[in-house]
């Protein structure tokens, strides 16, 4: 099998010391992956040509020719920002798209306010944008740091919860029709089985999107919040109640959901379980671990081979030349093993 992860938070610069883009790809290549889509909340946010440009470099000098490496740029609430970004994409063929924050998460790419989202798909639209639109999905409106309690991991589960997901793909959908936006909308990382329905419907309707999900939101739920270091496992969007874990893995199962992502982002230990408890878990390592999970779930080898590779491949529109390579097992590179349960129990 051949994996391709969409959604990675590679590190450098002033980040380094979590992991480098030269790195990432190592970990890639060893771990069977023969493309990536880095996300561009970085410490320094990529919302331009040039900061793409000197990601790229990095990746290119890193020689890793295995792993094609793929960048999106953030959107922003400026619309010249959007229509360079747009430029952009257009020359530079490994400009995968661009990413929307419809709600704050990790960095400084949140477009909150309804308007300005609104502004983005209008400008998108002008721009005559035809490609990935990346949404990361969860209202403002509806999360309250307020009930976020370090001493009580779980509490995030609360303070991000299903509705604000649910009610931002809603937001997404019926802004994004109403700017006549003609590009491609891919809900990343979807955690509500609300949220998958809207997706569903929408292309029903004939809509142009897609839904990725990652690994933690259909093998755990919120309960593993409360084990010891809950910290650990907490991320954006949370992890979710039961019902919703068991409904999502079906949905997963039933072809709703169109591919795997990991969202992987590795931090310390120090700043997972002290201030400022940073959202997001590694995967990238984990990829080989998580066609055997499904494997043992009874997904079949064409199922695993769509919702690990091809679907992705065919959404972004790459032609990739594939080789075989030897994996190597590279979990022990982060600083905590977030499927070690798992693997135990698989015998991985």
């Amino acid at each position: 099998m051949y994996y391709f992860d969409s959604h990675v938070h590679f590190r450098d610069f002033e980040e380094a010391y979590k992991e480098t883009i030269k790195h990432g790809l190592e970990v890639a290549r060893d771990s069977g992956l023969v493309a990536v889509g880095d996300m561009p909340n970085k410490f320094r946010s990529v919302t331009t040509e040039e900061r793409a440009l000197e990601c790229i470099k990095i990746a290119r000098e890193a020689d890793v020719p295995e792993v094609f490496y793929g960048i999106y740029l953030g959107a922003t609430a400026n619309p010249e920002q959007l229509k360079r970004a747009v430029a952009a994409y257009r020359k530079i063929d490994q400009i995968l798209g661009i990413k929307l924050y419809a709600g704050h998460s990790v960095g400084k790419l949140g477009v909150t306010r309804e308007e300005d989202q609104l502004m983005v798909y209008q400008t998108l639209a002008e721009e005559e944008f035809n490609g990935v639109l990346v949404d990361h999905c969860e209202k403002e409106l509806h999360l309250d740091s307020t009930l976020w309690n370090p001493q009580q991991p779980v509490s995030h589960c609360f303070a991000r919860p299903e509705y604000a997901e649910i009610e931002s793909v809603r937001d997404q959908l019926r802004l994004s029709k109403q700017a006549g936006f003609k590009g491609k909308l891919h809900v990343a990382h979807i955690s509500s089985p609300a949220a998958v329905d809207l997706v569903v419907e929408a292309k029903a309707e004939g809509r142009d999107i897609s839904c990725g999900i990652c690994p933690h939101h259909f093998i755990y739920d919120w309960s593993k919040m409360s084990d010891e270091n809950g910290l650990l496992w907490k991320m954006n969007p949370p992890l979710r109640e039961p019902q919703s874990r068991d409904k999502i893995f079906q949905y997963l199962r039933e072809g709703k959901i169109d591919w795997i992502e990991t969202d992987h982002a590795p931090h310390s230990l120090t700043e997972k379980k002290e201030h400022p408890f940073m959202s997001g878990i590694p995967g990238l390592a984990w990829w080989p671990l998580f066609e055997e999970y499904l494997r043992q779930h009874n997904f079949t080898d064409k199922q695993i081979e769509r919702l690990t590779f091809s679907n992705a491949l065919e959404r972004f529109g790459l032609d990739l030349k594939l080789n075989g390579r030897m994996i190597r097992d590279r979990r022990s590179d982060y600083p905590f093993d977030p499927y070690s349960k798992i693997a135990a129990e698989l015998r991985w």
